[in-house]
């Protein structure tokens, strides 16, 4: 079985439109104001906001080291704060 594998310039592409989306996404959830709503019958469940901001942080990171790489920077960030995110209250 052959892996397939992106380089590194496929996977910055694929994480510029990762992050476009997940950004979109979080806008849409923040001008809804709701995780759920219910007409006629029928219900709608939305993924919580705090969940695509935590997507949107990990994908921006790991955008940014990729990008460091391709571009000679030799970066040593904390695994927290490269995987996770950098907000101070993690």
């Amino acid at each position: 079985m052959s892996t397939k594998y992106r380089s590194d310039e496929q996977q910055l592409d694929f994480l510029q439109k990762r992050i476009e989306r997940l950004e979109k996404t979080l806008e849409r959830l923040e001008s809804l104001g709701m995780t759920s709503f219910s007409s006629a019958g029928q219900s709608k469940a939305f993924r919580s906001q705090e969940e695509i901001r935590q997507e949107l942080e990990v994908a921006t990171k790991e955008y940014e080291i990729i990008n460091s790489r391709i571009q000679g920077i030799e970066n040593n960030f904390p695994f927290k704060e490269a995987i996770v995110c950098d907000r101070k209250h993690y």
